[in-house]
């Protein structure tokens, strides 16, 4: 008898976990191949597994039903009666993919769109002096209006440029978090990795065994040498994250990625007296002029961006997006909870979710593509 088919949903979740495009758990899964358009990929892998374990859908909903929920999740509205009227009178066989491309094409679809990514940011804009309170949201339309990819506004929230008009709102994410860097290191691995390590602060965690003290520490070192200057991002040098293992001695962390990735970077020490003084020397001068520091000799914060992007690392970040726009469009994740991204807590359609990630990473990202699908 061969393997059932939840025992290969458990294996390609520890697969995916683990980063990995194939098994040895019996049989290797085959992805369909990337010529695949979304919707049909969804409605491939939805089916073989209602009909491998006998289940029978409900019935679809009707046309006033559609209309209603596609307009609410596209345009952030209910229709018009015009609208409606159109809609039920369309006998148009492709009536529905229609009304998707007509939706995504106005204006209100951007302005919805990035409501939704501002709620996902947990925005908590602080209106500062010379900065807009809806500065975060107004970089997300303009990013949304070019329709630029999720590994861009990615780049742009965790690099923000200050001195370019453009883009100083995507800085509103660190500025809102730089003076509490638990809670920075929390978020960025919730909101963008869908990895919760808040439970490995005090202990390895308890019930996922791959997620260990190091991991939360190995995170918070991207993020240990950025600072508030003057109301402006800047980012050091030299720093080190320091903790003390249960039943242990105090050790540096590593700078570790979530997936396990350990990097070898410079300054994982204290500077000297003189290297301080240089240091502290530029932040002051940036500081009197009210500008942006200069970068860093060695940025941490662009080296989690460049790592979490590279071809061996780039599938959580992948997967996160996936798992939350298919909760935002139908109140459930592949993956539940959200942020329990990992190899014991396996997704409802592993394949579905390795076929949308890999074909998100193959299109630049692209939120256009995957929500239309």
């Amino acid at each position: 008898m061969g393997p059932t088919v939840n025992h290969h949903r458990i294996c390609l979740a520890f697969a995916l976990a683990a980063g990995l495009t194939t098994l040895i758990c019996g049989e290797e899964p085959t992805l369909l191949s990337v010529d695949q358009p979304v919707e049909a990929a969804i409605d491939h892998y939805i089916t073989a597994l209602l009909t491998a374990e006998k289940m029978t859908p409900a019935p679809p909903a009707d046309d006033a039903a559609y209309l209603r929920r596609v307009t609410l999740d596209l345009v952030g509205r209910i229709p018009t009666p015009a609208e409606l009227d159109a809609y039920l009178a369309d006998r148009d066989p492709h009536k529905k993919a229609k009304l998707v491309d007509r939706l995504m094409a106005s204006p209100g679809f951007v302005r919805h769109q990035a409501n939704e990514l501002h709620t996902l940011l947990q925005a908590e804009e602080s209106g500062r002096k010379g900065v807009k309170k809806t500065a975060l949201r107004d970089y997300l339309v303009a990013s949304l209006s070019k329709n630029e990819g999720w590994d861009k506004i990615f780049r742009a929230v965790m690099l923000p440029d200050e001195a370019n008009p453009a883009t100083v709102g995507a800085s509103e994410f660190l500025k809102a978090r730089v003076k509490d860097l638990n809670k920075l290191t929390i978020d960025v691995s919730t909101v963008f990795f869908g990895v919760n390590v808040s439970c490995t602060q005090c202990h390895d965690h308890p019930h996922v065994p791959e997620w260990k003290q190091d991991h939360f520490y190995g995170m918070k070192s991207f993020f240990a040498r950025t600072v508030d200057n003057g109301g402006f991002l800047a980012e050091k040098d030299f720093g080190v994250v320091k903790y003390i293992p249960n039943k242990a001695k105090e050790k540096v962390a590593p700078v570790m990625f979530l997936s396990g990735k350990t990097l070898d970077v410079p300054g994982l020490r204290e500077p000297t007296a003189e290297e301080k003084k240089r240091e502290q020397t530029r932040l002051d001068e940036a500081k009197k002029a009210k500008k942006p520091a200069a970068p860093p000799q060695f940025s941490l914060r662009a080296k989690l961006v460049e790592t979490a992007l590279e071809p061996d690392q780039r599938d959580i970040f992948a997967r996160n997006l996936v798992n939350r726009t298919w909760h935002r469009f139908f109140g459930r994740g592949l993956v539940m909870p959200l942020d329990q991204m990992h190899a014991a807590n396996p997704a409802s359609h592993p394949e579905l979710l390795a076929w949308l990630a890999r074909d998100t990473i193959a299109h630049g990202y692209d939120l256009r593509r995957l929500v239309r699908g």
